[in-house]
């Protein structure tokens, strides 16, 4: 064991020493290489050192040179400028000793031309004073003459004046005294009528009241009055955000802000209820210059179905504007807003054939009714024809539209011609269209019966914004 401890440690020192020996060896080549390459790099920098030197040297040598040249060719110019400026200043100084020649002699001829006139003037004003003096009492004479003259033409002229005034004042005493008694007599004649039909109407109150309580206590049966409760149940729980001002206001500031397509859409919704039942809703959408943001959003649609949605609720709130009278003006005013009803027009237009008219029939018959309700203004109508190719637009419109419904119309008598029997009667011609009176054209909140509706038909609808273009008799 022993022998065998010793030649493991032998083993291992001659092991460690060679370790030791590599490491010196790679240590003493490294330090080699770095002097080698110092001394290297020295030498290289000298070398470096003395080529710029004489890089230096030849480049202010070069510089030197063109320095010496370029100052050869401005001395030449120098002198060449300096040879022109002075020939100029003594062309110069020449001219203007002879002017000031010429100025001398100008000079004393003025001079004694300016005599000549002051003598020349003084004898004249000499004559002169002569003959005024002579015609100075003609004159004096015939001027008393014309001004005693003119005096009493004044004094008969300003005399008749004072006469009519004083006619004038007198006649407008007698009308103003007749009319004071005209307008007493209107005024108590409306005041007594005013009366008449304040007692009238309280008649007629009461009587709506008494008539109302008879036929609530005649017809009073259990399920009306737990409507009635009910009703009065849901006004108790009414918020002030439900009010339709409320809403109005809320869906304005949607469409105003936001750009998303669901809230637009609410947006009109709301819009489109409340301008048919309200006109402070109308007033209150138009003063917000909503009006502007729904044609804006009329022109960026496609005809998309959610689009065409959408289309339908603005065109439908700008019709509940348009009916109200106040608010009218405010919906043609908006910058190219018949070229974008033209353009609806043009886009869902209905042709025969066309398999999609029903989804935009309904565009297409509310901007017809939107364009009649707008022309009806004779100002506006002239205005709207003066468009260029406006004419030509409604009437391609027209002439389309009643093409296809002649079409249909055929359509539908092949078919009633083939379910009829033979004896029978066949399908008769529709007689002509005649004319009629304007119809009255009021908000859905005046309940009238005169009151006219909406228009559904495609070839009603175009032939009233035709007749507004004068285009059918």
């Amino acid at each position: 064991m022993r022998s065998s401890a010793v030649k493991i440690q032998a083993l291992w020192r001659g092991h460690t020493i060679r370790l030791n020996l590599q490491k010196e060896q790679t240590a003493a080549c490294v330090i080699q290489s770095s002097y080698r390459g110092y001394v290297q790099r020295k030498a290289f920098q000298r070398m470096k050192r003395s080529v710029l030197v004489l890089q230096k040297h030849v480049r202010a040598l070069r510089r030197g040179k063109e320095d010496l040249e370029t100052f050869k060719n401005t001395k030449s110019a120098v002198i060449t400028i300096q040879a022109f400026c002075r020939g100029w200043l003594v062309r110069r100084q020449l001219k203007e000793e002879a002017q000031t020649r010429r100025r001398h002699r100008f000079s004393a001829a003025v001079y004694h031309h300016l005599c000549a006139i002051k003598i020349q003037r003084g004898l004249r004003a000499h004559w002169a004073l002569k003959s005024a003096k002579r015609q100075l009492h003609y004159v004096i004479y015939i001027q008393r003459w014309i001004r005693a003259k003119l005096q009493k033409k004044r004094y008969l002229e300003k005399k008749m004046k004072i006469i009519k005034a004083q006619r004038a004042v007198r006649g407008w005493l007698s009308r103003r005294h007749t009319a004071a008694v005209v307008i007493q007599r209107a005024v108590k004649k409306y005041l007594s009528k005013k009366r008449e039909l304040r007692v009238q109407r309280g008649i007629i109150e009461a009587q709506a009241l008494w008539r109302g309580h008879r036929s609530r206590k005649a017809n009073d049966t259990p399920k009306v009055v737990a409507i009635r409760h009910r009703f009065r149940k849901v006004n108790q729980r009414v918020k002030e955000e439900d009010r339709l001002c409320n809403k109005t206001t809320v869906a304005i500031d949607y469409l105003l802000r936001y750009k998303h397509f669901s809230y637009i859409l609410a947006a009109l919704k709301h819009l489109e209820t409340a301008t048919r039942l309200s006109p402070e809703c109308c007033e209150r959408l138009v003063n917000s210059g909503a009006t502007l943001v729904i044609f804006t959003l009329i022109r960026s649609c496609n005809r998309s179905v959610p689009c065409m949605e959408v289309i339908t609720f603005a065109i439908q709130v700008l019709l509940n504007l348009s009916k109200y009278y106040k608010t009218t003006e405010a919906v043609y005013a908006v910058e190219n807003s018949v070229n974008t009803l033209l353009d609806l027009l043009q886009i869902y237009r209905e042709k025969a054939g066309d398999k999609v008219a029903d989804k935009g029939g309904s565009i297409f018959t509310k901007t017809c009714f939107l364009l009649a309700i707008l022309l009806q203004d004779e100002q506006r109508a002239l205005e709207v024809r003066n468009l260029p190719k406006a004419t030509d637009r409604i009437r391609s419109l027209y002439f389309l539209t009643a093409r296809k419904h002649k079409m249909d119309t055929e359509r539908t008598v092949t078919k009633l011609k083939m379910n009829v029997s033979l004896n029978g009667s066949l399908f008769t011609q529709p007689t002509p269209r005649k004319a009629k009176a304007r119809p009255r054209i009021a908000p859905d909140w005046v309940l009238r019966r005169d009151k006219m509706k909406e228009v559904v038909d495609p070839l009603q609808a175009i032939q009233m914004v035709a007749d507004a273009f004068t285009l059918v008799p």
